[in-house]
């Protein structure tokens, strides 16, 4: 029974020296993976954006706005249902092979969403 305390000092030390304690993180401990990440979606939504410009038709293009680019899906949001159709037509139709060619990055699908669609001018 003498030797109890001891055997729990002992089993206390050892948990002082084999713990690791948490780590608090700072937020410049943060900023460099978040500058990456954030130059790697600039690089993807900004690629797909240029060819989206380039590639569709002006009337689709002045109603619609690229949302997100991610893991190959681009998002783009369209005035009203009639517009989302249209261009829905169009990508079938041979527009997402032709922005897949003009892209640099992968592009596996584009979603059109109807939505509000603001242009630079509001």
């Amino acid at each position: 029974m003498l030797g109890m305390p001891s055997d729990a000092n002992h089993v206390n030390r050892l948990r002082t020296w084999r713990v690791r304690p948490t780590r608090t993180k700072s937020i410049a401990d943060l900023m460099p993976g978040m500058q990456r990440q954030l130059r790697r979606t600039e690089r993807q939504v900004g690629a797909f954006a240029d060819a989206w410009n380039d590639c569709v038709p002006d009337g689709l293009r002045d109603q619609c706005r690229v949302e997100t680019m991610r893991g190959g899906r681009a998002r783009v949001t369209a005035t009203s249902s009639a517009v989302a159709f249209q261009l829905d037509r169009a990508l079938r139709s041979g527009l997402l092979r032709t922005l897949r060619a003009a892209c640099t990055v992968a592009i596996t699908k584009v979603d059109v969403r109807v939505g509000v669609v603001r242009t630079q001018a509001d």
